[in-house]
């Protein structure tokens, strides 16, 4: 699907082969390689024709986009997001996700004196500061992981007794382990095992994905097994990343917790 996508874009936009070759520094050849199908960039470049088209990156994977229907809000949005700072644009996502969520799960937005009936009012609550977030498909930007993104309340018992990041998902890849919106807690490691779940940044793009070491690459896996109905194909299908790539396993996931 992201062959044909690519096609329908750039044609979209006015653009011929030649000159979205040189927008993204790659040759003509390339570019109609991955027209063609024949070739599928590596997850950094994937992101990067996404966020250029203003697309979510899963959608330009699996979902013809030829057949979505324009919306002048949404594209205004769009063209407005790309002038903001990336510390700004990630305000604007993170609010549209909370909205998203909301309007997706009306029986979980409730009143304040519902919410401290369900809850155990008892068990202390502390701040923890979210460093970002981890794509659970195919890949997050966070612009700096030492400034915060925002702060949440959790229980003290689903915090871990150590870890040095918390990081919100989103995306469902990692169903039914972690979900979308869920917490993860993150601890940095020296050692980094077959199979672990972890964080990792590829190309400044970052993911929670297990981690499956093959004789010259890195496999990246999701846990999610869902099947495209009419391909039989996997909706989250593996990717990889080798030492052409700018690679750093941020840490283990040690902990998470999900909002109820």
């Amino acid at each position: 699907m992201f062959a044909k996508n690519l096609k329908y874009l750039r044609a979209k936009r006015g653009y011929d082969q030649q000159t979205f070759a040189e927008m993204i520094h790659r040759s003509v050849s390339t570019v109609s390689e991955w027209e063609s199908g024949k070739y599928t960039p590596k997850a950094g470049i994937l992101a990067d024709i996404a966020n250029m088209f203003g697309v979510k990156l899963d959608d330009m994977m699996n979902k013809d986009l030829s057949k979505s229907t324009d919306n002048t809000v949404i594209e205004k949005t769009t063209n407005t997001m790309r002038k903001l700072h990336p510390e700004r644009q990630q305000k604007v996502y993170t609010y549209a996700e909370k909205q998203l969520n909301e309007q997706q799960n009306p029986d979980n937005v409730v009143r304040l004196d519902e919410a401290r009936v369900e809850r155990n009012l008892d068990e202390p609550e502390f701040n923890v500061e979210v460093d970002g977030i981890v794509a659970a498909g195919y890949g997050a930007f966070n612009d700096d992981r030492d400034e915060p993104m925002d702060t949440v309340k959790i229980p003290d018992s689903a915090i871990p007794s150590h870890y040095d990041y918390c990081f919100k998902v989103v995306g469902d890849s990692m169903h039914p382990t972690y979900d979308d919106g869920e917490f993860v807690f993150v601890q940095k490691t020296q050692d980094v095992t077959n199979g672990m779940i972890a964080v990792v940044d590829i190309d400044d793009m970052t993911f929670i994905k297990k981690l499956i070491f093959e004789q010259d690459r890195l496999c990246l896996r999701s846990l999610n097994d869902d099947v495209d109905e009419e391909t039989g194909e996997r909706i989250y299908p593996d990717f990889y990343a080798d030492d052409t790539d700018n690679i750093e396993v941020i840490g283990k996931v040690v902990g998470s917790y999900a909002f109820k």
